[in-house]
């Protein structure tokens, strides 16, 4: 899951203070984002993304696609708060991905190759591309080198993300369902918006806020056993 924010050097300060580990993208001084990793599953990212470079739309979209333009534009919005879900596949490579979602009818923008250097100088790479409509999420290859650490601990208890509760518009549903079909984390809705509705944390025991807006719920205690 990613959040836009528009400091995150602040952000990382607040997620702290929540009990969160958080780890750097890049140099702290300099970073554009910076995430909250679990064990397994999903992980959520905090991210930057300049309103100025709303004007790469076209740009973008000529090079790449028409999502991918929808989808910079998308990011560039100023508003913050959950601004999209990231699919990543077990693959370095999107290419055969690609080819099947293409051979589903799902529209589809070109491969977008990118990297950043993490703050101990280690250059991470990955791809991702991006559907149409660019309110669906969008597709991203493994890390390389793999990023998720082995063992981290969050001091307030959180463990994993136990679910993500998903709007979708029922114009959407179908390119939604060609693009995910079932999927352990998304819980799938209809609602007057496509996008993330809530993000539920497996550990938590009250929910936390930051000053942004961003609200982080406990899981659902599990049923007893009978």
């Amino acid at each position: 899951m990613l959040c836009r924010i528009e400091n995150v050097q602040k952000t990382v300060g607040e997620l702290a203070e929540l009990g969160f580990s958080v780890a750097w993208g890049s140099a702290p001084d300099t970073a554009h984002n910076a995430l909250v990793w679990f064990e397994e599953g999903p992980f959520l990212e905090f991210f930057t993304f300049p309103s100025a470079l709303r004007l790469l739309r076209w740009p973008v979209a000529a090079r790449f696609g028409r999502g991918m333009g929808d989808r910079f534009a998308r990011w560039a919005r100023a508003d913050g708060g959950w601004r999209d879900v990231a699919l990543e596949t077990d693959d370095l490579d999107l290419t055969a991905t690609r080819d099947r979602l293409v051979g589903s009818g799902l529209g589809v923008s070109r491969i977008f190759r990118n990297g950043r250097t993490r703050p101990d100088g280690q250059r991470v790479d990955y791809q991702f591309m991006s559907p149409r409509p660019a309110v669906l999420p969008f597709v991203v290859s493994s890390y390389d080198p793999p990023q998720r650490p082995a063992k981290i601990t969050h001091p307030n208890g959180a463990t994993a993300v136990w679910a993500v509760h998903y709007g979708i518009r029922p114009e959407h549903r179908a390119d939604y369902d060609r693009l995910i079909g079932e999927d352990p984390w998304l819980r799938p809705r209809a609602a007057t918006t496509t996008g993330v509705l809530e993000v539920e944390l497996a550990g938590l025991t009250t929910p936390l806020s930051l000053t942004s807006g961003l609200h982080l719920v406990p899981a659902p205690p599990k049923e007893p056993q009978l």
